[in-house]
């Protein structure tokens, strides 16, 4: 089983406190009067931006996430290119308006460089909901033509997207 990432960056860099490891939180978002069901955080570990992220999921989570996500992207300034790593803790579950919403994020246009080369998924076989919300998870990345895999360990996710970093790197610059 998958330690959560953020737990696993702090005993990592026991020296860091928790704000030095430039997080971002759903938590520390308040969007509506509904509440916001799941907790997902953000932290960047050299080129893979890490998402820890305990489900169930519902719509007013996603509208937290929305921005946290632009915040700490906009805030963090990656200067290359990076992959996204999502660690899923527990549950996979999306409430159908979640999936619509997170589709939405996924498919609306960003602005240069807050957009993964390709993204991950970390879904451990005692994940509930893994294989159900797996299909949801690659039709939105197919529908953006944006590499994605599921995978069962955070070591395995982190070596694909380090080769579809290394992927890009390769590519010839577009013409102007």
């Amino acid at each position: 089983m998958n330690a959560p990432i953020i737990p696993a960056l702090r005993a990592k860099h026991p020296s860091m406190a928790p704000e030095r490891l430039n997080k971002a939180s759903t938590d520390q978002i308040k969007t509506s009067r509904f509440s916001a069901h799941g907790l997902i955080e953000i932290v960047m570990e050299g080129d893979f931006l890490h998402y820890s992220a305990t489900g169930p999921f519902n719509e007013e989570l996603f509208d937290r996430f929305a921005i946290a996500q632009g915040n700490y992207l906009k805030a963090l300034n990656h200067p290359t290119p990076w992959a996204s790593i999502a660690t899923f803790i527990g549950c996979a579950m999306f409430t159908p308006e979640a999936i619509q919403r997170y589709a939405r994020l996924m498919n609306a246009p960003k602005p240069p460089g807050l957009t993964p080369v390709a993204t991950a998924f970390v879904m451990g076989p005692n994940i509930e909901g893994a294989k159900i919300m797996a299909p949801h998870f690659r039709k939105i990345y197919r529908d953006i033509q944006r590499p994605f895999e599921i995978f069962q360990t955070v070591e395995e996710a982190q070596k694909w997207a380090q080769l579809m970093l290394d992927a890009h790197h390769a590519k010839p610059p577009p013409a102007p």
